[in-house]
């Protein structure tokens, strides 16, 4: 968030944040694996048809959309034409993903029970087709990967500049909280880079808030592409709401982050039973409207 940004986003940050630990702890088994500031919970509220076609001609002729998995047996139902890639907040992972869906591999954070492997996973993920690197989740956030600027920038120089020239190499991920967090953040990280010479071809984002405050959204996510000159690759975004409220959200903001050129990626949070999928990985409502927005 900027320092403008609505009291109401402020709240929903931080009520999330309490919620999503604990939404981590029961369903996740690796607590670091996703973002601490939303916790999106099943609802009973009626969902809207998803729509079954677009327009002849319509969008873009290149697919942005992704997942984000923790268990990839979820994300068998979806298909390479209607998500390019996937990853899980890890440099590795079991099991499958649909055929043709790229994997982004993450270095989650520098400590050795990410960094030991991430040399040879990284390596890996690369000879089988990755294009893009991921690097620490949330280091704005101290429940994530909880980093200062100036560390990043060293160990970015450490684990990922050998990459420059393999891969496209992406920022950190931050939140979208305000000041110290999210953009000021980045900016302390950007500037410490140019010291050292990082090479940070694209920036990672995160971004939650109502499902009806659709404008919010549109210029913070516009504004990142601007404020620092690189694609951007929205790792993880969500809205709180109902159902139907976050299909209405998602028909009118894949559209937009389709057709917003400084937008490279985007991958709602995430492929989730009662999220994108039900529980036998079929598409749920939700996940239906993502896909066919």
């Amino acid at each position: 968030m900027k320092s403008t940004v609505s009291l109401l986003s402020i709240a929903l940050l931080l009520a999330s944040s309490a919620q999503g630990s604990q939404h981590m702890h029961k369903k996740h088994a690796r607590r670091q694996g996703v973002s601490a500031t939303f916790s999106p919970e099943p609802t009973t509220t009626a969902a809207v048809p998803a729509p079954t076609s677009k327009a002849p001609g319509s969008g873009p002729s290149v697919i942005k959309r992704g997942l984000s998995f923790n268990d990839a047996s979820l994300t068998k139902d979806f298909s390479s034409s209607q998500v390019f890639f996937a990853y899980n907040w890890d440099s590795a992972f079991q099991g499958e993903l649909p055929a043709g869906v790229q994997y982004f591999p993450m270095l989650w954070s520098a400590a050795p029970e990410h960094s030991n492997q991430w040399e040879a996973n990284a390596n890996a993920a690369i000879a089988k087709g990755s294009t893009h690197l991921l690097f620490i989740n949330e280091p704005d956030l101290s429940s994530q990967s909880n980093t200062s600027p100036q560390d990043a920038a060293k160990q970015w120089m450490q684990f990922m500049q050998p990459f420059a020239g393999k891969a496209t190499l992406v920022s950190p991920a931050i939140t979208n909280g305000g000041p110290p967090m999210g953009t000021g953040w980045m900016d302390s990280f950007i500037e410490e880079c140019d010291k050292l010479g990082c090479q940070v071809d694209k920036i990672a984002m995160h971004i939650y808030d109502s499902a009806t405050n659709v404008a919010y959204y549109q210029k913070y996510i516009t504004d990142m592409g601007t404020r620092y000159n690189r694609s951007v690759l929205v790792t993880e975004f969500g809205a709180s709401g109902s159902v139907e409220q976050q299909q209405q959200f998602l028909q009118t903001m894949v559209p937009f982050l389709d057709n917003l050129e400084s937008v490279s990626h985007y991958a709602w949070f995430m492929t989730a039973v009662g999220n994108l999928v039900n529980a036998d990985a079929s598409l749920s409502p939700l996940g239906s409207t993502y896909v066919s927005a």
